[in-house]
């Protein structure tokens, strides 16, 4: 059975023009089924080409019978590496009877007449073994990281379950086994502190579950990688915010949601080197120090404070409003419709976020916003694609929100643009499956891409002079 939705049938009608590496990425980070490679007609020779183990895996997942290979064009050879080779058949030249061996058959042979009353009887049927509901959803990887990692502590599943029925590697065993959650303690507004003037302000903005909060941790893990960013010391809070976000994420592990604040952000200076010659051909070394803050903003708290009457309003407008210049961040979620949320409900609070933004006066003072389509790995197309992708799924889920932001542009003369981003596959709802920016394409490609637009904003040189910087 084919359980395909309706972007991926859109693959599936092309399916033969596609590459075995595009195949295997299919199956791996889309989510794809190999029931529907079969029923959209995939040919033999791709279908004999998938990679075994990556074959093992899904024919046990999806309860793939041999004959259902064999029908579909895959060689018996390769159909008996995946199941096992099939037993040797004997059969009485007289009754026609069905042996699995050869003892079996020289045991029944004395009776074995067209007339015969004594055949052997037949073998119980054996009890099939219980089915770990944990296991099941471990491969079908709805399971969390926390589940799995008590489930491994109290013995109701083994590491050898893992590696042989679940088919974990060794370095997400070892993650799993090392997870410790971590999130911001609770704080009250009054105690936050301060916004700091003279420097950039960046606002990440997007509903629960965005990856808000993810997005912020790797553009962090970028920069410390790069050795560009220094956090500064004048808060704790915001060297602690800093750490949990980059540290984790430099494990592979996701931040949590922060669901304790309105707002949490970061104090950071970017210290960018830029190598130069001068017009007689000396090298010539610039340093420059570029403060800025992150505000990571919880969307949904924008509207509850819209409903929550003046007072809660202008208590979160004086907190943030300062005539530093700003870049809006707002975090899109591409997996939402899947999640059983609706994109229509998102876009209409955005709106309202974004006339709170307007009244409390950000926008007076803002130079930039991106919308920022998450979870791009999820896209059915090569990443020379993603843009085209991202600037679809605005238009169509999101048109009212984008319309909006197009009317504000014109009256507050501020630039937008459409972003898709990326951090990989993650599985167990907070662990990255490949964090590590050599292998990983997405963290080469879109934390870079996004620190590019930061710099961009934050570039203009001591006193003024030097135009924008760009790494």
């Amino acid at each position: 059975m084919c359980n395909a939705d309706n972007r991926q049938k859109a693959v599936l009608n092309s399916i033969n023009t596609f590459s075995i590496q595009e195949l295997h990425n299919f199956l791996n980070l889309h989510n794809f089924e190999i029931n529907c490679f079969i029923q959209y007609g995939l040919n033999a020779e791709k279908l004999n080409n998938i990679d075994l183990e990556l074959m093992k895996q899904r024919v046990h997942q999806e309860g793939i019978s041999r004959e259902k290979l064999l029908d579909a064009g895959m060689t018996k050879s390769r159909v008996d590496e995946i199941f096992g080779k099939e037993e040797e058949r004997i059969e009485c030249p007289k009754c026609n009877k069905i042996f699995s061996d050869l003892q079996s058959f020289e045991s029944y042979k004395a009776f074995c007449d067209q007339c015969g009353t004594a055949p052997i009887p037949e073998p119980p049927i054996p009890k099939p073994p219980a089915v770990n509901p944990l296991l099941t959803r471990i491969i079908e990887r709805k399971a969390n990281v926390l589940e799995i990692q008590n489930a491994i502590l109290n013995n109701e599943i083994t590491v050898e379950q893992l590696k042989n029925e679940c088919y974990l590697t060794d370095d997400l065993i070892q993650r799993i086994y090392a997870y410790v959650p971590m999130q911001m303690s609770p704080i009250d507004f009054d105690a936050l502190p301060p916004l700091k003037p003279d420097r950039t302000d960046f606002y990440f903005l997007g509903m629960p579950s965005a990856g808000k909060s993810c997005l912020i941790a790797s553009l962090l893990a970028h920069w410390m990688k790069q050795g560009i960013a220094s956090p500064e010391v004048t808060s704790n809070r915001s060297v602690q915010y800093f750490n949990m976000l980059g540290g984790q994420f430099s494990k592979g592990i996701l931040p949590m949601n922060n669901i304790n604040a309105f707002v949490d952000y970061i104090e950071l200076t970017l210290n960018i080197v830029e190598e130069t010659k001068t017009i007689w051909g000396r090298p010539r070394r610039s340093e420059y120090a570029i403060p800025i803050n992150i505000l990571d903003l919880a969307g949904e708290k924008f509207r509850n404070v819209a409903q929550a009457g003046k007072e809660a309003f202008d208590k979160h407008k004086n907190y943030l409003f300062n005539k530093n210049s700003k870049a809006l961040f707002f975090i899109l979620d591409y997996s939402i419709d899947d999640n059983g949320q609706s994109t229509w409900e998102q876009s209409s609070n955005l709106v309202v976020v974004l006339k709170n933004l307007e009244d409390m006066g950000i926008l007076d003072y803002t130079d930039s916003i991106y919308l920022i389509v998450t979870k791009a790995d999820m896209f059915n197309f090569g990443i020379a694609n993603y843009q085209s992708e991202a600037d679809k799924y605005i238009q169509e889920h999101y048109k009212s929100f984008y319309n909006e932001l197009s009317r504000l542009s014109s009256r507050y003369g501020f630039s937008q643009e459409i972003l898709p981003y990326s951090i990989g596959e993650c599985v167990f709802k907070q662990l990255i499956v490949d964090y590590s920016s050599r292998t990983n394409e997405h963290l080469r490609i879109f934390p870079e891409e996004l620190s590019q637009r930061v710099l961009k904003l934050t570039g203009r040189y001591k006193g003024g002079f030097g135009g924008f910087f760009t790494n």
